[in-house]
């Protein structure tokens, strides 16, 4: 989108707008109000635990695919531009390695900024806390080479596991499932179609009183 030369509205060719503070991809016609704003992207992943003969253990895949082709991490992906969050981290976990496990809470996210320092887009990744439904891990031997569950001591034990995926991890087993940001705003008078709110559940408005 950056290189685009014209306006994937109108196709008129697009020129540079000053507004915000700074000048921006824009397109010159009148009755066009397109205004480019950069590139990003969402990403999400999901820490899926479960309890196997008393030892808690963690989801994860391995990639076959460059970049990264080898390594470990937590399942995760991009949502989709017309998906829910939540339903986007449910079916990456699903696809990736055959478990079905429902959103708990959203523990953790990273901001990482388009360019040198970051990828081609400036992208937001959420990390979920699912509930572990049903199903063994399996792959496809081509995206995911291998998926499984494994304990902590595993985990430790392994090379290439990303440190984000640890870090993920780590801020799942230390929070209490729900404490994190859930799904919410029911009772919220401007609820509509497409809208999918995160707040705190565990909030005490007594303490407001004091």
């Amino acid at each position: 989108m950056a290189n685009m030369k014209y306006c994937p509205r109108c196709a008129t060719e697009l020129s540079t707008r000053f507004d915000g503070g700074r000048d921006r991809i824009a397109c010159p016609a009148r009755d066009c109000v397109f205004m480019h704003f950069g590139d990003f992207s969402i990403g999400c992943a999901g820490v899926v635990l479960r309890e196997e003969e008393g030892i808690l253990k963690a989801l994860l895949v391995q990639r076959g695919q460059n970049p990264f082709a080898g390594s470990w991490q937590i399942p995760g992906g991009y949502a989709e531009h017309d998906e829910m969050l939540t339903l986007a981290v449910e079916r990456e976990v699903e696809e990736e390695a055959g478990i079905v496990a429902r959103v708990n809470d959203l523990v953790a996210l990273r901001h990482s900024l388009a360019g040198t320092i970051g990828g081609p887009s400036t992208n937001v990744y959420m990390i979920f806390r699912l509930d572990y439904v049903e199903g063994e891990p399996r792959h496809d031997g081509d995206e995911i080479a291998a998926a499984g569950f494994f304990s902590l001591e595993e985990i430790a034990a392994m090379e290439a596991v990303q440190g984000l995926s640890k870090w993920g991890i780590q801020q799942a087993l230390q929070t209490t499932p729900g404490s994190g940001l859930s799904v919410g705003g029911e009772d919220l008078r401007n609820n509509r179609a497409g809208w999918q709110l995160f707040g705190l559940e565990e909030v005490d408005l007594n303490m407001f009183g004091r």
